[in-house]
């Protein structure tokens, strides 16, 4: 799944290079959220309705870059080998809230099928450490997730 991901941050071709930075921070939030919809092995239909919803409407993730990059992840999902390009990237760019909002999105999607599985809430508490995020914020984002079900 990362591969496409990885393609999009080291490539040195002409059409890569037009790409901002910030659709690059797009690209490593949707593929940590991506993540998190896999993660329990049943990518179902509400995890997809919530993460288009997420992606589109929170994040402004334009509809043809959203269909190609789902499409995609769906396409790789097994071959995730690393998170930590995208943390890094996010660390480096990304406010406390702004982090918070995305472990928020995170649980939103966790959450999205009625069902939180133990795969999918270790991921988000292991992005949240990796993004550095503090404790009452990621209780924060976990609470306002609950409430937004």
């Amino acid at each position: 799944m990362f591969d496409f991901f990885k393609e999009l941050f080291e490539s040195s071709s002409e059409a890569t290079a037009e790409i901002s930075a910030e659709d690059k921070l797009h690209l490593a939030a949707a593929a940590l959220l991506i993540e998190i919809a896999v993660s329990d092995e049943h990518f179902c239909e509400d995890e997809l309705t919530a993460l288009e919803k997420i992606l589109n409407g929170k994040m402004g993730i334009s509809q043809p870059k959203l269909d190609s990059i789902i499409e995609q992840a769906r396409a790789e999902q097994g071959d995730a080998t690393s998170i930590h390009q995208f943390t890094s990237l996010l660390n480096q760019h990304y406010s406390p809230i702004q982090k918070r909002d995305l472990v928020q999105y995170m649980w939103q999607i966790a959450y999205a099928d009625g069902n939180l599985d133990k795969y999918e809430e270790y991921m988000v508490r292991k992005i949240a450490d990796l993004v550095h995020l503090s404790h009452s914020d990621f209780i924060l984002a976990k609470t306002r997730a609950k409430q937004e079900q």
